[in-house]
């Protein structure tokens, strides 16, 4: 992934909303932690998913829990 800053500072303000659905919220962290490098597996530890959820919002095929 590679966002521009001002799609990076839109998921900033999304992931820190008291306002924006969960479920938004939620896609935005994701994206932001694959973009900083994180592991699926700590993904899947901070957000509580699984690796479905991470391929369907990363665009890769999904992997193995």
């Amino acid at each position: 992934m590679n966002l521009t800053d001002i799609e990076r500072e839109q998921l900033l303000s999304a992931a820190r909303s008291r306002t924006v659905r969960a479920a938004d919220v939620r896609r935005a962290k994701l994206i932001l932690m694959l973009e900083d490098g994180e592991s699926r597996d700590s993904i899947m530890r901070t957000l509580g998913c699984d690796s479905r959820f991470i391929a369907r919002w990363s665009g890769a095929s999904s992997a193995s829990d």
